[in-house]
């Protein structure tokens, strides 16, 4: 199954964050804080979208329309993302397991800074990742630190999508058609 793509740029106002599963419970007696640390983490998104009329915004609705709500999910290839030239075309060289948050990679150009981003898959199991550390390669080679930690094992030969890195989004409220 295809997942769509909002390609319009009409976003007004984005704003991104990292979510972790951790829980504090803290004590009413002493004020001692355990913290709970369930492993999971993932990408939300809030945005706005500039006032349209006419063709465009028919064109919007009939996106956001045809996702049914909760149920569907879409591509978000963020405008926010700042995508560094030169990179090469990077690719996994040691398979990683499930909850890895770091990749051995090859083929770069040049490298990564802190807080870039990449995406690794394609439709329903693109993820979205950013850089926790300076990238250098040597020579082609590099290993990057990320955030979220990964969901799924990734294999050799692992694309890493830097041209425009695309976030997996579903909607959490009803989005108001146009009249």
């Amino acid at each position: 199954m295809s997942i769509p793509i909002l390609t319009l740029n009409l976003v007004s106002s984005l704003e991104r964050r990292l979510v972790t599963s951790v829980a504090e419970a803290r004590s009413p007696f002493t004020g001692t804080s355990q913290i709970q640390d369930w492993g999971a983490s993932w990408w939300e998104y809030q945005f706005e979208m500039a006032v349209t009329q006419g063709a465009k915004a028919r064109r919007l609705s009939a996106f956001f329309t045809a996702l049914g709500g909760m149920r569907g999910r879409f591509l978000f290839p963020d405008p926010s993302i700042e995508v560094p030239l030169g990179l090469g075309n990077p690719y996994v060289t040691e398979a990683q397991v499930a909850r890895a948050s770091t990749l051995r990679t090859a083929g770069w150009g040049l490298g990564l800074r802190a807080g870039d981003f990449f995406q690794m898959g394609a439709d329903a199991t693109t993820r979205l990742y950013q850089i926790t550390e300076d990238v250098t390669p040597l020579g082609s080679e590099a290993t990057l630190a990320f955030v979220p930690p990964l969901r799924a094992s990734a294999p050799v030969g692992t694309l890493l999508g830097l041209e425009t890195p695309s976030v997996l989004l579903r909607l959490t409220a009803p989005v108001p058609s146009v009249i």
